[in-house]
């Protein structure tokens, strides 16, 4: 049953194999939620349903059976009037959740979907029996739909069923859109033969979701014929179909500014990375003078004795007693808070490599090791525990100490060191880096935009609009400001 399978609606002779869309169409309900349209439309042309699993043996059995009663009533001709179709209700997680909005319960279920409503019980049956009363397949719960309930063996049957509900259907429509009209065509043709001069047979159908959901409007100009791709070729597209993929190519679009965006950031923020280490902050001591200022833009200061070193980003920690500031409510954040935040954040991913490279390396000197030998989860994790606290002790404790607000931990540590911690000089340069103007500002932008995030959360509808809507500032470098504001 291979060739019921589809996910784009097409028809093979007479029987059609439906979309998500074009049922939820038929149907009046919402293709994502499953749930009926406030404004059930009827699309003009009455549709049979036989709802289906791969896995169910009685379906198999009976789908020739209802491909045969398709080219009997002229399914999917202007002649028929009528579309019989079929729909996977396991496609998809989108076919299922279509398939229990229609009430589906049962493995074939057969579906007409008419002009009008439909009765399936009387309402002192359905009092006294309930859902029973319906039949074995349980009540419709769609306008406009109603359920076989008889023996799916006997295929007569099923046609009568299907001629049935299309003749009720027919009648709701003459009453409704002009019953005079259907009366007056009957005079004219008492007989019901067909027009020598006008082959309605060669009149096919819409295939998937009419157009403007009318069948006066949406009748096809295309012939009707046996092969599935000239057929396909007369498929009209839907205008919900169009707007879901015009959504969908915009938000891939959206998707594609936001990694541009994120890739650009990250570029320029490695551009900075690298010309921190090329051009290290550096203070320049004297006698009478101390201060701090990025390489490139260093201006002479002090006397001819003054000397110039590196700047120590954990030394500056300690001198703006950095370590126990927080993100103020007003005014933005300190250079002290920014600081620590741009510490924490760089001291993490170094530590994070070291043990990333550290656990590698154990592992590739055991990955010899016979499995009699090979050592436990816990004897592996005590070893790079080791490896890593004999290389950068002040990484073993870390998390000790971001934990503890950077206080002594218990066995007695120092998380807040006056100097570089680390024994691998290329690490305190790039932790340093921090007191660069750039790195400083890209921490603050991002502690800002933080800080704004959680305002916006807590404010009124109106006025997260209205905060949104104003155009961001440009931004202009601070200068990194280092110790002007503790």
């Amino acid at each position: 049953m291979s060739n019921y399978e589809t996910t784009v609606s097409r028809r093979e002779r007479n029987l059609d194999h439906w979309d998500a869309e074009t049922l939820a169409a038929y149907l009046g309900l919402d293709p994502d939620t499953a749930l009926p349209l406030d404004d059930d439309t009827y699309v003009g042309i009455d549709a049979s349903i036989m709802f289906y699993a791969q896995w169910c043996k009685n379906c198999h059995k009976f789908a020739p059976v209802w491909d045969t009663i398709a080219q009997l009533v002229h399914a999917g001709s202007t002649e028929g009037n009528l579309i019989m179709a079929l729909f996977n209700c396991e496609l998809n997680d989108q076919h299922t959740k279509l398939c229990s909005g229609a009430g589906v319960t049962h493995y074939p279920t057969l579906m007409y979907v008419g002009a009008g409503p439909y009765h399936d019980s009387d309402p002192i049956t359905s009092a006294v029996l309930g859902d029973k009363a319906s039949g074995p397949y349980g009540p419709t719960i769609l306008d406009r739909t109603v359920k076989f309930q008889g023996n799916l063996n006997i295929g007569d049957s099923v046609l009568d069923w299907v001629k049935a509900m299309r003749g009720l259907s027919t009648w709701y429509k003459w009453n409704n859109e002009g019953w005079l009209r259907g009366l007056r065509d009957m005079f004219q043709n008492p007989f019901g033969k067909k027009r020598q001069d006008s082959d309605k047979s060669k009149d096919a159908l819409p295939i998937g979701v009419p157009t403007g959901l009318k069948g006066g409007s949406s009748k096809s100009k295309t012939s009707a014929t046996s092969s599935s791709t000239s057929a396909s070729a007369s498929s009209s597209v839907s205008a919900y179909k169009l707007e879901k993929e015009l959504k969908t190519v915009e938000e891939k679009l959206a998707a594609s500014d936001k990694k541009l965006s994120n890739a650009e950031l990250a570029s320029t923020h490695g551009g900075y990375v690298i010309d921190s280490f090329l051009f290290p902050a550096t203070e320049t001591v004297s006698n009478t003078t101390k201060s701090i200022f990025n390489g490139t833009d260093a201006k002479e200061v002090g006397e001819e004795s003054a000397t110039s070193v590196n700047a120590d980003a954990f030394t500056k920690m300690i001198e703006f007693d950095g370590w126990d500031s927080s993100q103020e409510s007003n005014g933005g954040p300190s250079n002290a808070f920014i600081l620590k935040s741009c510490i924490v954040d760089l001291t993490l991913d170094y530590c994070t490599r070291l043990s990333t490279r550290k656990t590698t390396e154990y592992l590739d000197s055991i990955s010899t090791l016979p499995d009699s030998e090979y050592p436990s989860f816990t004897t592996m994790e005590a070893k790079l525990t080791a490896l890593v606290a004999k290389t950068e002790p002040y990484c073993a404790n870390f998390n000790k100490c971001y934990a503890n607000n950077f206080k002594k931990t218990e066995e007695g540590f120092d998380c807040r060191p006056t100097d570089c911690p680390f024994n691998n000089k290329a690490a305190c340069a790039y932790v340093s880096g921090c007191l660069s103007s750039h790195i400083h500002d890209e921490y603050k932008d991002a502690l800002d935009k933080l800080d704004s995030a959680n305002s916006t959360s807590a404010a009124e509808p109106d006025s997260a609009s209205a905060a949104s809507a104003t155009p961001p500032k440009e931004k202009t470098s601070s200068g990194g400001s280092w110790g002007m504001k503790k």
